[in-house]
């Protein structure tokens, strides 16, 4: 038994690809392994998975981790995050709700996507259950999910980077971040895009991203968290916003942005935390140490909040877990007595069908003699047929050739093959031989096979090929003529 398990969270936001991998061990304690930041360097997709298989593959094997589990951010641009509000109902039948609004949470085709949802902490006045929901499409999770089985891991979560950011501030954020179920919001910057994720009570009900650029990513990320936190509900105390951002994107202090119904308090000391999940054996940690913030979230609480299972969100209540129970138990008696059943009756078809095969061999046996004789008789008339056919024919061309081979010439061999004659001999002049076959067009192509040779007592050998033409077909006397 491994004293640590190893897990590696995976998030490929923007450009850039962040992976941290965490060893788990006995009590929940965790020992980080140095982090790897990769700027991608190909523009489009297919090759950045590539790229990503050789990046992961030298991380993997430089650090022993092949057999791990990994667990994959879905970036803010590839989730569609929801509040929904259902009446009060079991859980059964709230993930089949959930399932039907689908189509009209979100604009994509529910067959070509994976969800999960979640039950947001704060309890509503009016007794229904709120809920937040994630979707993305499978085809992209699906090919995440070859290349790192290619790589030597298992890919055990599709975490959004919502949920994943809301498990590392509740790691680092401190026990003041949620205090009394307020309010969070944490700032990222991943590569050309400012992602921003809004938490109520510890739980993410926002996560989007926008394009901006170094300059406009502070205001940017503010719009963005002012739109997220829109129709949230604000604790009593109306408590002022934790702000979570990269350093030097605001003032220390609180501050209320223009007209904006929230007041913003920024928080310090979650980089400074986050920096540390890097330091293994005195080794220092990024520079930026926020763009892992959704990788480690993933690797230390990914299966809490997992797209690939998406029913592990809600839990079974007792008469459900009763019901499956009795139907397990119902399920494997059926299976211990319906494999007696069908082999009790296949036993009994099986002989009545032996004996009707024993009745019928008799007619069978004689079926098949009398096959296999007029077999034998329509070989027999194929050949006569053959042989009607063609030979007189071939005493036909044998007569001609013998009529057009002059004095003092021999035919040793003529081989045919249809039309086609092949003549071999002796004569006193071969030479004579040719104009011979070639007078009256009985004959075409003629050709010498081979060269004449002379050999003794002045007699020459030939070989001659070429092709005989049959005589035009004899019209039928008319009618009348007798």
């Amino acid at each position: 038994m491994r004293r640590f398990q190893a897990v590696v969270g995976i998030d490929p936001s923007g450009g850039r690809l962040c992976v941290v991998a965490v060893r788990v061990g006995v009590g929940g304690r965790t020992v980080a392994l140095p982090p790897l930041s990769h700027d991608f360097r190909a523009e489009r997709e297919d090759a950045r998975f590539g790229e990503a298989e050789g990046v992961l593959g030298d991380f993997v094997a430089r650090n022993g981790l092949v057999g791990a589990r990994a667990f994959l951010v879905l970036p803010a641009d590839r989730v569609h995050m929801a509040r929904a509000a259902f009446p009060p109902m079991r859980e059964k039948d709230l993930r089949e709700a959930v399932g039907l609004e689908l189509e009209r949470l979100f604009p994509l085709a529910p067959a070509a996507m994976r969800h999960a949802y979640r039950r947001l902490p704060e309890k509503a006045v009016d007794g229904r259950i709120r809920l937040v929901v994630a979707a993305a499409p499978f085809d992209w999770i699906d090919r995440w999910e070859e290349t790192v089985s290619r790589v030597g891991l298992t890919l055990g979560a599709a975490v959004p980077a919502g949920w994943a950011v809301a498990a590392a501030v509740s790691r680092f954020g401190g026990p003041q971040a949620t205090e009394g179920g307020g309010l969070s919001v944490v700032l990222r910057w991943v590569e050309g895009r400012v992602e921003g994720t809004v938490l109520a009570g510890g739980e993410a009900v926002f996560c989007g991203s926008r394009t901006a650029t170094p300059a406009s990513a502070p205001p940017e990320g503010l719009s963005l968290a002012l739109s997220g936190l829109t129709d949230v509900p604000v604790p009593a105390e109306e408590a002022p916003v934790d702000l979570f951002a990269p350093a030097g994107w605001f003032p220390p202090g609180e501050f209320r942005p223009g007209a904006a119904g929230f007041s913003f308090r920024v928080r310090e000391g979650m980089p400074q935390a986050v920096a540390a999940l890097s330091v293994a054996g005195g080794q220092e940690g990024p520079a930026d140490p926020l763009p892992f913030l959704c990788a480690y979230g993933a690797a230390v609480a990914g299966r809490s909040m997992d797209l690939l299972s998406p029913h592990r969100a809600g839990e079974l209540s007792r008469p459900a877990r009763a019901a499956v129970a009795v139907s397990a138990a119902a399920a494997v008696a059926l299976a211990m007595a319906w494999p007696a059943a069908v082999a009790w009756k296949t036993e009994y078809d099986l002989r009545r069908l032996d004996a009707q095969i024993a009745a019928l061999r008799p007619y069978a046996e004689a079926y098949e003699e009398t096959v296999a004789d007029l077999d034998g008789i329509q070989a027999k008339v194929a050949v006569l047929r053959e042989e009607t056919s063609t030979a007189g024919e071939t005493l036909l061309i044998l007569k001609e050739v013998t009529d057009r081979v002059p004095n003092g010439s021999w035919i040793q061999s003529l081989r045919l093959e249809g039309h086609k004659v092949d003549l071999e001999g002796h004569s006193s002049s071969a030479s004579e031989i040719f104009p011979a076959l070639t007078r009256d067009g009985r004959f075409r192509s003629v050709e010498f096979a081979a060269p004449i040779t002379r050999q003794a007592d002045n007699i020459e050998r030939f070989k001659i090929r070429g092709e005989y033409v049959p005589p035009p077909a004899v019209p039928p006397a008319p009618g009348g003529a007798r």
